[in-house]
C-alpha cells in the first residue's frame, strides 16, 4: 500500500545488512524514523518498540529455521496441532 502511494519500497528484513544489524538498529528506526519513514516515538511506547524489534528478529530467524531446530516436545505438539486442522 505504501509503495502504491508513491513511497519507495522498504528493504527486506531478510537482507544480510539487516540480519547483521544490532537489534538496537530496529528500535532506533522505529523511534527516530529512517529515510522517508516517520519517527514513531510519540506513538509507540518504548516497551512496544522493543517488542517489535524482537518480532523482527524472530521473523529473520524463522526464515532459515529447520524442523530439527524445534525441541522434540514442541515438535510433537506442533504436529498434533496441524493434524487437528
Amino acid at each position: 500500500m505504501i509503495v502504491e502511494r508513491g513511497f519507495p519500497a522498504p528493504p527486506s528484513h531478510y537482507i544480510d545488512r539487516l540480519r547483521q544489524a544490532p537489534v538496537q538498529h530496529f528500535y532506533d528506526v522505529i523511534t527516530n524514523g529512517y529515510g522517508v519513514m516517520y519517527p514513531c516515538a510519540a506513538r509507540v511506547a518504548p516497551a512496544d518498540r522493543w517488542a517489535i524489534a524482537a518480532y523482527i528478529r524472530a521473523l529473520q530467524a524463522s526464515a532459515s529455521a529447520h524442523l530439527g531446530d524445534v525441541p522434540p516436545d514442541t515438535r510433537q505438539s506442533l504436529a498434533m496441532s496441524q493434524a487437528s486442522q
